[in-house]
């Protein structure tokens, strides 16, 4: 661990790093969860911004989370903050004393960070484990955060759901609606949620019914506040759940710049009749091509309805002719060549001609294995002269 004002702790999958997390709140430092399969040039980075910080002790949790730039932002989340976040969902998603959250997500994501503060706040428990795979694997549990992909696996398993299981919290990007309905038919307690580092995790959130549309997040938490923008569609949010700024490196060191409100999110969505938010995708990933914009999340969803995709990710590639093109990678769950061959014919009757990808790539095994691949590192890889295998050619 370094010394205050930010503390770095390492973290990983099975054990519970409260302990440590409340030592260093204790004497006034702010948190940084470094997972310990970090890279190291990754983890020498953050070290070094963390020690950078120049500013005013407060307890609390720094999470890098994505930019533009492909350089991590520091988002400083106060214990407040954290705290409400925990309060209110638990107003949409009741946990408390005799229930059990499974630890499926990082403690390094703001996910991950949110279960254990849930236990902490709200009296429930955490069962340390890795990510479930199976449903005996939540054999006990009530509750489980999953994103799409981990959904998609444990659907392949025939056994029975836990009776234990009463919700289970699906997020962390875009998600198909065969895949919600089958889980829903399966009996799955299924909650969407829609939320943000910058907001500690949760904006919105709703139980799903059989037939919601693949976009819905849900109504917004209690005390949280959404808009949008009529220019161009942004989410715009506020309330107590918002991060207390963003650490900016600058002549005088890493100093922290209040978060402007409302947030910004630079993801494009839409309520419905009901004010229920539906999200579109994110206005940072979409792109032009021949002159129509392309949301890559809508490609994603498209792909995941196919029977036998656990994940899809979209990414643009330039075109001489049309500026920009889709290139789709592709997690399957079956063997290659039993799926290759439909994935294009599958997509044609419910995608427009411009929004099917040119080329379906085999996903890398080390992006499956994430909680959801990486749209930038995916390009950036493509952007190098990485092969990675054509499941097309396999057909």
């Amino acid at each position: 661990m370094s010394e205050p004002g930010i503390a770095t702790v390492d973290v990983e999958p099975g054990v519970d790093p409260m302990p440590e997390f409340e030592r260093a709140w204790a004497r006034g430092a702010r948190v940084l969860p470094l997972a310990r399969t970090l890279p190291a040039l990754a983890r020498e980075a953050l070290v070094a911004r963390a020690r950078a910080v120049r500013c005013e002790p407060a307890a609390g949790i720094v999470l890098p989370t994505s930019g533009s730039s492909g350089v991590p932002r520091l988002i400083d989340l106060s214990l407040d903050a954290l705290r409400a976040s925990a309060r209110l969902g638990a107003r949409v998603i009741p946990f408390g004393a005799g229930d059990t959250w499974h630890a499926s997500l990082a403690p390094s994501h703001i996910g991950g960070v949110m279960i254990l503060m849930r236990a902490r706040e709200l009296g429930g428990r955490v069962r340390f484990g890795a990510p479930p795979r199976i449903w005996s694997d939540l054999a006990g549990c009530t509750h489980v955060s999953l994103v799409a992909a981990q959904l998609a696996r444990l659907l392949e398993d025939a056994a029975p759901v836990p009776s234990s299981l009463r919700a289970v919290m699906l997020g962390g990007g875009p998600s198909a609606q065969p895949l919600r309905d089958a889980a829903i038919a399966r009996g799955v307690p299924l909650f969407a949620t829609y939320g943000l580092t910058e907001t500690s995790s949760q904006v919105a959130t709703g139980r799903l019914a059989a037939g919601d549309a693949a976009t819905l997040a849900g109504p917004a938490l209690p005390e949280v506040s959404i808009a949008i923008d009529p220019a161009n569609g942004e989410v715009l949010v506020d309330g107590p759940t918002l991060a207390r700024g963003e650490f900016v490196a600058g002549d005088d060191g890493v100093t922290l710049v209040p978060l402007a409100r409302p947030l910004r999110t630079r993801d494009a969505g839409f309520l419905d009749e009901s004010g229920r938010l539906h999200i579109v995708g994110r206005l940072d990933s979409m792109f032009i091509s021949g002159g129509k914009n392309i949301h890559p999340e809508s490609i994603e969803r498209a792909l995941a309805a196919i029977a036998g995709v656990r994940s899809a990710c979209v990414v643009a590639v330039p075109h001489a002719k049309w500026g920009a093109r889709p290139v789709a990678f592709v997690d399957l769950s079956a063997p290659a060549k039993d799926l290759a061959d439909q994935l294009r014919a599958q997509l044609e009757p419910h995608l427009e001609p411009h929004l099917v990808p040119d080329a379906f790539l085999a996903m890398p095994a080390d992006e499956a294995a994430a909680m959801k691949p990486s749209r930038a590192r995916l390009a950036a890889r493509l952007a190098a002269g990485e092969r990675f295998r054509d499941l097309l050619d396999l057909a």
